[in-house]
């Protein structure tokens, strides 16, 4: 194994362990019930749509890079889309500057996925 990827395996579990006592800082004041009869005090109706409209938000962003890809000539499974578009918005919104780093994301799947970066005669993005 290489320097640099034991370097940057070493930095992902440092990532991993701050993350979780972060999260166990934030959340050890509560106990699991006082939780659970926060969320219950909602009516359910709420927290069903609340949900349903978290889904369909994904639905609509997966949508929008699927049909960008159709328009682009490189048609591609919507699941295979959807996996690179939902990967690709919750790291870049999470790592901000969400057109740069999202685009990035993006760029590494489809090059796994054999693109390549010449012109297509309907945009400048990917062609195969």
């Amino acid at each position: 194994m290489s320097t640099r990827r034991i370097l940057f395996n070493i930095f992902l579990v440092f990532g991993l362990l701050l993350a979780a006592y972060l999260l166990y800082k934030v959340f050890n004041r509560y106990t699991f019930d006082e939780i659970l009869q926060s969320i219950d005090r909602f009516p359910r109706w709420r927290l069903v749509s609340g949900f349903a409209f978290c889904a369909l938000s994904y639905l609509c962003l997966t949508g929008f890079d699927w049909m960008a890809l159709r328009y682009v000539g490189r048609p591609l499974a919507y699941p295979k889309a959807a996996i690179a578009s939902f990967t690709a918005l919750a790291i870049g919104h999470n790592l901000g500057v969400a057109a740069l780093s999202s685009g990035a994301v993006r760029y590494r799947y489809y090059t796994r996925w054999g693109w390549t970066l010449r012109r297509s005669p309907k945009s400048s993005c990917f062609a195969g």
